[in-house]
């Protein structure tokens, strides 16, 4: 399906699913040249439990690799496609590659703080009550004044 949408949309379409479910691919239109700036219209979906989600990412995000099929099936000047998009492919192979560490440093995960004070309250304040002449007469405002 991602080829269909990209190509029907004319737009890179990326779809990304957790390691367990899947692999997370870039599909390319099959038909036509990119835009001059391919990097601006990017469809980012992700697989959770059946559902596709449409998600925005930070300009620049790893790309994943290209979908096999969309090499086979390409026509003519669709190639340009992958060339736009080699370094950002790299990127997410060198990030992929990387082995997850365990942080260096304890954290509070299993040891939540909870906060069992209430917040204190405010000590109210008194103000002084000025009362206005509401016929509004100038008169009064001076003798007031004065």
């Amino acid at each position: 399906m991602g080829h269909i949408v990209a190509t029907c949309y004319n737009r890179v379409a990326v779809q990304l699913v957790l390691p367990e479910r899947g692999i997370c691919e870039t599909y390319f239109p099959i038909r036509g040249a990119p835009p001059l700036n391919p990097h601006s219209n990017i469809m980012c979906l992700c697989l959770i439990l059946g559902h596709l989600l449409h998600v925005y990412l930070k300009d620049g995000f790893p790309l994943p690799s290209s979908c096999g099929e969309w090499k086979n099936h390409k026509i003519g000047v669709a190639e340009q496609w992958e060339f736009a998009f080699m370094d950002r492919q790299a990127l997410f192979k060198d990030m992929m590659s990387k082995e997850l560490k365990p942080p260096l440093k304890s954290t509070n995960q299993l040891n939540p703080l909870y906060c069992e004070t209430p917040t204190p309250e405010k000590q109210k304040e008194e103000f002084e009550v000025i009362e206005e002449h509401e016929d509004g007469d100038e008169n009064d405002a001076m003798s007031v004044a004065s």
